[in-house]
């Protein structure tokens, strides 16, 4: 009779899912948790098993975390006596790859290294030099594995010779090249074209391989892919391909034919997506749905399409929707409509990295001193060369993050795209807001130039102009003009003329901060006591303490702006579209140029994490409401982060937090949580990969975080021996982003970026207070570590006093260094009063606190 009772679900556990499972020891073996080693029999392809616990239910029942492995089967897993191969106790369970709600997707588990998706923003960008360059850039070689793959309600024929015929058709549509009158074109040479050389392609056939489930099972009726479709994927191709050698999944299914036809509608993720489960590891990866008959029963071609698809893959959105009548950017933007096969715009082409900014003539009407009057000489955005004494483009600076771009289309005989422009040869005007968004939102961030009072529009020929007044400049109205002359295929002749702006412009810029702080706002700080004493809680608010919240708004406008209200609020820790508490408010000048802090106090409950929002109202001139800022697109920002520490004794504690997600759309729609870290010494747990929430839903989503080592029992593994020495002092990064389909969006295929969180996780040796007392006036205590006893190594103490109650109570703070363990200090005497104290440790240890006691 077994020794050692686990319980597991006998439902088929998802592949790179978790399971919590119960340990039920029989109190007669004299077996404690400590005697025992867990593992799942076969290895990793079945699962690996996780002895961590919560840190906030390590008292309660013990349990392991099953971690599922990468392959479907049937596995055990067994409690084995420490050090041996004596197993007393066992319990069975199934892999698969088919979950069978759409509502909510399984949990997920990873560890390794996987960057996420990294949020890109041109704002900031200030007054000198053009703004979205390199916001996502994509140079050298975009990897693709092409796997066909097909499901029970139809399988790829088995002829060979036809299925060759499906492996060649996509290989040539992607890399080799279709000839069409006379035409050689692929999807490859479209991007060798439009980034001038920069970026290409490669690519790799495999299958057909066959998924279990029918098409159903898949594939939602519109025919967009349903949460587990690539996870499925990746696991059927996993025998054939060795996905460190690729960057995107392009999975080819099976159209199902018969009476009632279906067939996969194209769908990309947004940048990378995942983490997917493969026996190479948890991988980021871009994502793409397409039918195998694409180009056969439709009209668009497998390279037109694929073009766009991976367009999203390298971090661009569409830009059809939401529609605005008339300035839609159409046929001149490939991530509007690709049938025509149009290159990327200039600002698409800037924010990937291709058009540098030396290329590029800009003007930045919000700080100019005297007016313009400039006439520049572009050349063919097509062109692959740029000569001397010309521009690729104009950018206008209207506000920071809100630009205008004039560029010069004119189709190369040479060439495969740009062929079938709505007009060769022309002088195109774009209106560019650089993201971040906040969905539901009004407008793609590409739109062509409003039609001006004489009718000649975005769209610009020889002798036509471009002319805009602006009546709101509170010193005279403003003339903003571009006359086109010159245009002989060659080149095109833009004069640009401009009077002085004389308008405010506060703003506060949103996420990212650098590349450490995803979604955290550069503007934004929050300030305590805390993070004072050590500057790894920078920016991190301190549960049931004072906080001080900073926004920074600097006004880039050439008029000063009096009388600036910034409203501060506050939500749970989120990833987007969740509902906001008031903070508090702040009013201050903001002089022409200068960049003032705005403050509000604020003290969190002692549970939870949290996001602070910055917003400024639309700004009007106290005195003279008819003097209104530039815009209000730069008057928003926010942080989001959170920062754990993993406690090591035996073994390291599991964190866990609860994130938000909603919904700000009137429709249910789908939204997807995408995940990644940097340091693969830890481990991230994840409650759901995607959620389908009604309009205005709101719902918590579990995250964990834990140190995946023990420092005192290293592993025999030369890989993982590896791994601990060189991260394991390093603290993990976690990126959460949210992606959320446009409802109104038919079939679904328009995505937005919902938002983000980061976290921030350290691991350090568990810590408590051995003694605390207070006498006389006199707080002195010992800090040990928990695992031996002994005075930790340095570090401070925070000591908190707290007299009066409700409105009048006061908390009154004193920073203590700590040696050889101890601290002491004299604090006021007050009747009624409490202390308490919280530890602030050095690198490698963990924090502590002591509860409040009576003074």
């Amino acid at each position: 009779m077994a020794d050692v009772f686990l319980r597991l679900s006998k439902r088929p556990l998802f592949v790179g899912s978790y399971l919590k499972v119960p340990v039920r020891i029989d109190p007669k073996s004299g077996l404690l948790m400590e005697d025992l080693d867990f593992i799942v029999r076969e290895g990793p392809p079945g699962g690996r098993v996780s002895v961590s616990q919560e840190r906030q239910t390590q008292e309660k029942a013990p349990s392991i975390m099953l971690l599922v492995g990468y392959r479907p089967g049937d596995y055990a897993l067994q409690a084995l006596k420490k050090g041996t191969t004596t197993v007393v106790g066992e319990a069975r369970f199934r892999v698969d790859a088919l979950w069978p709600s759409e509502e909510v997707g399984p949990p997920r588990w990873f560890d390794g290294q996987g960057t996420g998706f990294a949020s890109g923003a041109a704002w900031g960008g200030g007054p000198a030099g053009p703004q979205n360059i390199n916001v996502v850039p994509a140079t050298g070689t975009r990897r693709i594995a092409i796997l066909l793959v097909d499901t029970s309600s139809q399988r790829f024929t088995t002829d060979a010779a036809t299925l060759q015929a499906h492996r060649d058709r996509w290989l040539n549509e992607v890399v080799n090249g279709v000839t069409d009158g006379g035409v050689t074109r692929s999807t490859r040479q479209f991007y060798q074209e439009v980034s001038y050389g920069a970026f290409t392609l490669s690519a790799e056939v495999f299958g057909p391989v066959e998924l279990p489930g029918s098409y159903d099972d898949y594939f939602n009726a519109d025919n967009s892919p349903k949460g587990t479709y690539y996870q499925a994927c990746f696991t059927a191709g996993d025998g054939l391909i060795n996905y460190n050698n690729f960057d995107t999944l392009l999975c080819v299914s099976q159209p199902v034919t018969g009476a009632t036809p279906r067939a996969a509608w194209p769908y990309a993720s947004i940048g990378n997506w995942g983490p997917y489960t493969t026996a190479e590891g948890n991988k980021n990866y871009g994502v793409i749905s397409m039918p195998n008959e694409w180009g056969v029963t439709d009209t668009r071609e497998i390279h037109e399409t694929l073009a766009h698809e991976l367009g999203h893959n390298l971090g661009l959105g569409d830009q059809y929707a939401p529609s605005v009548p008339g300035r839609n950017p159409g046929a001149w933007e490939m991530m509007d409509a690709d049938d025509p096969l149009p290159h990327f715009s200039l600002s698409h082409r800037m924010m990937l990295g291709w058009v540098p900014a030396a290329a590029v003539q800009s003007f930045n009407f919000v700080s100019m001193g005297v007016p313009v009057d400039q006439t520049i000489t572009l050349h063919p955005a097509e062109a692959q060369t740029l000569p001397a004494g010309r521009k690729r483009g104009i950018e206008v600076r209207l506000a920071d993050g809100w630009n205008y771009y004039f560029e010069y289309r004119a189709g190369q005989v040479t060439q495969i795209a740009d062929r079938n422009l709505p007009t060769d040869s022309r002088v195109l005007g774009t209106d560019v807001v650089s993201g971040p968004f906040s969905p539901p939102i009004a407008r793609p961030a590409i739109l062509l130039l409003n039609n001006d009072g004489d009718g000649d529009g975005s769209v610009l020929g020889n002798g036509q102009d471009y002319e805009e007044t602006d009546t709101t400049d509170p010193v005279f109205p403003t003339d903003f003009r571009v006359d086109v002359s010159g245009e002989d295929g060659t080149k095109a002749e833009v004069r640009i003329r401009y009077g002085v702006n004389s308008r405010p412009d506060p703003s506060i810029r949103p996420w990212p901060a650098s590349p450490d702080r995803q979604w955290q706002s550069p503007d934004i700080e929050v300030r305590n006591v805390r993070n004072q004493a050590n500057p790894a809680w920078f920016n991190v608010p301190w549960e049931g303490n004072t906080n001080t919240v900073i926004a920074r708004v600097k006004n880039n406008g050439s008029l000063d702006a009096p009388g600036v209200r910034v409203n501060f609020f506050v939500k749970n820790y989120n990833i987007g579209g969740t509902p906001e508490t008031f903070l508090g408010t702040d009013v201050r000048d903001v002089a022409a140029g200068a960049t003032v802090e705005f403050s509000t106090t604020w003290t969190p409950p002692n549970q939870g994490h949290f996001c602070v929002i910055a917003r400024i109202p639309l700004y009007q001139n106290p005195t003279n409401p008819s003097v209104v800022e530039m815009t209000e697109l730069n008057n928003l920002a926010q942080s989001n982060y959170d920062r754990f520490i993993s406690r090591t004794a035996s073994p390291a504690t599991r964190e866990v937090s609860f994130m938000e997600v909603g919904n700000p759309y009137p429709l249910r729609t789908r939204i997807f949580i995408v995940a990644g870290q940097n340091n693969p010494a830890y481990r991230t747990y994840l409650e759901t990969a995607w959620l389908t929430l009604n309009p205005g839903e709101t719902r918590r989503v579990k995250v964990m975080y834990e140190f995946a080592f023990d420092p005192r029992q290293p592993s025999k593994e030369q890989q993982e021996r590896r791994i601990f020495r060189e991260f394991g002092g390093k603290p993990n990064n976690v990126g959460l982003t949210a992606f959320i389909e446009d409802p109104r969006d038919t079939p679904r295929h328009a995505i937005q970026v919902l938002g983000g969180a980061q976290a921030q996780v350290a691991t350090g040796r568990a810590t408590r207070f051995e003694d605390f007392e207070v006498r006389d006036g006199v707080v002195r205590g010992t800090i040990v570590t928990v695992d031996d006893g002994k005075p930790v190594r340095g570090g401070k103490v925070i000591l908190s006093v707290t007299t009066g109650r409700g409105k009048k109570q006061e908390k009154k703070y004193q920073t203590l260094e700590v040696a050889k363990g101890r601290f002491q200090a004299q604090i006021p005497q007050v009747a009624g009063g409490t202390v308490e104290a919280y530890y602030v440790p050095p690198e490698g240890l963990a924090d502590c606190s002591r509860e409040p006691v009576r003074l």
